[in-house]
């Protein structure tokens, strides 16, 4: 049999062990478990395969079962078994993080990237949230992959969300104020990065070329408290990583 566990919102999640089995046996079992949980008065299936079950992925279509989102080697496909019972929405959003980092000099960590069509343009440091990571870490990490430069979030200054992004999805470009730890500058990311500097402020507000938008992102750093990290673990369970914000 397919082995399921119950979520919160009545439907069922299909182990993905258990669907290590025969095309021909596996369509046997889905169909089973579709006649019992329409008896049990179920909301939702979701059902896991790799890529490698292509003629899982085809059965599950042709009994019924819709996409719901995917990995490189990973889709996750949905049944309705109530009719109008919600489905989640898939990921709507990337999510992108930007830095601040200004040294006790009062001057700006800026780079300049190698593959943009901008690489003329120095930008504030920073990249993609890649998969589990906490904010805080990310943008930590892309600080000191960009610039060599390690440093330690401060505040949140600022969220942007913006539509269309990429594969028409939306975006959120949430930028922070970080303390410099270290001063001396050594790109780790030499493909991305073709330059990384320190610019005194005076000369950054002062620069042409420099985005409006950064200059007055910056300004807000300078000007106003920001979002603080609190202190959550009180709050959460220990097997979530959870941070707030407020």
């Amino acid at each position: 049999m397919l082995l399921t566990k119950e979520d919160l919102y009545n439907g069922l999640i299909i182990d993905p062990q258990s669907t290590q089995i025969s095309s021909q046996n596996f369509k046997k079992l889905l169909l089973s478990l579709l006649e019992s949980s329409k008896k049990e008065r179920k909301n939702l299936l979701w059902l896991d395969l790799t890529t490698q079950q292509h003629q899982h992925i085809a059965i599950a279509v042709e009994l019924g079962f819709e996409f719901h989102n995917c990995e490189a080697q990973r889709i996750t496909l949905t049944y309705q078994v109530k009719d109008n019972a919600y489905i989640p929405v898939p990921p709507t959003h990337t999510i992108g993080v930007g830095a601040i980092v200004i040294n006790d000099k009062n001057e700006i960590l800026l780079v300049r990237d190698r593959i943009s069509s901008n690489h003329s343009i120095y930008k504030l440091p920073g990249g993609m949230v890649e998969h589990a990571d906490k904010l805080s870490d990310a943008v930590e990490r892309e600080v000191y992959e960009e610039t060599g430069i390690k440093a330690k979030l401060i505040k949140m200054v600022s969220v942007l969300n913006s539509h269309p992004y990429r594969f028409n999805k939306s975006n959120m470009y949430i930028v922070f104020q970080l303390e410099a730890l270290s001063s001396k500058i050594n790109i780790i990311d030499t493909h991305e990065i073709e330059l990384a500097l320190w610019l005194p402020l005076d000369e950054f507000f002062a620069h042409k070329e420099m985005s409006e938008f950064q200059k007055d992102l910056v300004r807000q750093a300078l000007d106003k408290e920001g979002i603080l990290l609190m202190e959550n673990e009180l709050y959460f369970s220990k097997k979530q990583h959870v941070e707030v914000y407020a």
